[in-house]
């Protein structure tokens, strides 16, 4: 063979190559909604299919007792709150009687200097009260606070944008913490494809990198997806690396479950020289 025909041979491109490795499309968030303070299910203004935006109220729930323990709490709070404003009466008092005291305990013989020292400790016990009663007052607002926030609680609204996928309650229904799920929410305007990669394909990955995939319920029309997360562990059992892209799917295409074949790029490999 020619060394022409060699040297010929020897430039010819890198042939590109690709393997189609299976996946699957996961929401891009998903979370179980459930009730953080007990109380009965007053309305669910959504259904399964439902579209909703983040602050939603999705479940409005009925809790008369929570009412009954605010208005006890502000009760306790404002009486303790008069309790301090008396008890600093009182302290300005012993205060201005202790002061009148001491200036007339400079002149000898006018006052006793044990009633310097009554009036001092007198002193002392009211401011050391108004400071308990600040405390006091101050844990009162705080309970009160606390409830009003849990009452904020009864109206259960959507974390994120998304749809509901599963409803699990009625109105009528007593929800609590240990309920369980009462609702179903999914994100999928942005989806996660789950690509198990193979040890042997794994090399040249990179985050960032635009790959296409194909779905079975749309045959013919290829989707994009980008390389974001990129565990770096292979699965024991597999030797598969679980490999995350994300897929924009404002459109509502792509559904989660569904199966996909993506179009994985393999090193290149030099064509054979023909001799």
């Amino acid at each position: 063979m020619k060394l022409s025909s060699l040297l010929l041979g020897l430039a010819l491109p890198l042939a590109a190559q690709s393997v189609r490795l299976p996946g699957e499309l996961a929401p891009f968030q998903r979370v179980s909604i459930m009730a953080r303070v007990p109380g009965i299910v007053e309305s669910v203004n959504v259904d399964r299919g439902s579209t909703v935006r983040t602050g939603d109220a999705l479940i409005v729930l009925h809790a008369p007792e929570m009412q009954a323990r605010i208005a006890e709490a502000e009760a306790k709070a404002s009486a303790i709150e008069a309790q301090r404003v008396e008890a600093e009466a009182r302290f300005i008092g012993a205060e201005s009687r202790f002061e009148r005291l001491k200036a007339a305990g400079a002149t000898p013989g006018v006052v006793a200097e044990l009633d310097i020292i009554l009036a001092e400790k007198e002193r002392d016990a009211a401011k050391m009260l108004v400071s308990a009663l600040e405390r006091s007052a101050g844990a009162a607002r705080a309970q009160t606070t606390a409830l009003k926030e849990m009452e904020a609680y009864l109206r259960i609204t959507a974390p994120f944008d998304g749809i509901i996928t599963a409803r699990h309650v009625h109105p009528g229904a007593l929800a609590s913490p240990d309920s369980g799920s009462l609702l179903e929410l999914e994100q999928v305007s942005r989806l996660r494809l789950v690509l198990p990669v193979p040890e042997a394909e794994l090399a040249g990955i990179r985050a960032g990198r635009k790959l296409e995939f194909k779905v079975p319920a749309h045959p013919g029309r290829t989707f994009t997806a980008t390389i974001a997360r990129i565990p770096r562990s292979l699965d024991a059992a597999t030797r598969t690396m679980p490999v995350e892209l994300d897929v924009p799917n404002s459109s509502g295409a792509l559904v989660p479950g569904m199966y996909c074949e993506v179009e994985w790029p393999k090193q290149p490999t030099a064509k054979p020289v023909s001799r």
